[in-house]
Formats: structure tokens, sequence, C-alpha cells
């Protein structure tokens, strides 16, 4: 995929520049669209949409924030939800600011976890963007599915 300039700033801030702490790309390599490509090619064969796994995910936060502690949610996920003070603008520079929180979604079928942020949910939903590999919040689009039991809006 070609880079356009405001592309390849949003990325030069992501790796050196005051976002860079956040760690958006982690230890990956390839361009800020070349990671955005791959994720969507992983998400093709599946039927599955950015905005399927945005859904699914705020829907646990939601169901999360609403209680207190460790919960289960409809009998088969055990849901927790960490509030940390602040938030976090996104890095693609749209004026969004999510709190720091984290939200744990453990599958009792599986045995299998997921984490993310508030600012994930955005990132997924609105730029198609799960983080580079190594990145502390990569939102792995396939292994979220799979433990979300994600279903194909189609």
């Amino acid at each position: 995929m070609k880079q356009g300039p405001e592309f390849k700033r949003i990325e030069d801030n992501m790796r050196s520049g005051q976002l860079a702490a956040h760690q958006f790309l982690g230890t990956d390599t390839r361009s800020l669209k070349d990671i955005i490509r791959h994720d969507q090619l992983v998400l093709e064969p599946l039927g599955i949409t950015n905005q399927d796994i945005a859904n699914r995910m705020r829907y646990f936060t939601e169901k999360a924030a609403g209680g207190l502690g460790l919960q289960v949610v409809d009998d088969v996920f055990e849901v927790e939800r960490e509030e940390h003070k602040g938030d976090i603008p996104c890095p693609f520079a749209d004026n969004v600011q999510a709190s720091k929180s984290i939200t744990r979604v453990k599958n009792l079928r599986t045995g299998r976890s997921v984490s993310w942020s508030d600012l994930n949910i955005h990132l997924v939903d609105e730029h198609g963007f799960f983080e580079g590999h190594g990145a502390p919040f990569r939102v792995d689009p396939a292994e979220f599915v799979e433990v979300l039991e994600i279903k194909a809006s189609k």
C-alpha cells in the first residue's frame, strides 16, 4: 500500500515522536499501512469487519463498567474492568481522547483471555488499526474473533 505524507507523519510520530512512549507499533518494522492491510487480510476470509470486533469489545467494556469486580456475562465470559486515571489521545490526530481503562475477558469454554484499552476500541472501529506486533495493547484480530466468539455480521 502506498503511504501518503499525512500517514507517514502519523507513523513517524508513533515511532519516535510524542506518541512513541505508548508503543502503538511495538517492535513491528512494517509501515503503518502495511500493518493495517495485513490485519484486514486476516479478517476478510472470516467475513468479520473491524466494526464487528469493535462492537464486541464495546459490548464487554459496557458490561464490565456496569459492575464491580469480576462478572460473568452470557454464562460464558468472565469480564473485568481496571480503571486508570487520565486519557490517551488517538495517534491518528482525530481529536479523540479515551480513558486509560482496561477490559479483560476470559472465555470460560476455552480458558483463553484477551484484554484491551478503551482506545483500542476506537482504533479498531475507526482506523482498522490493531497495533503492531510487540505492542503492549496489540489486538490480534484472529485471536479476538475466537476468544470473544465473534460471528460475521453478514
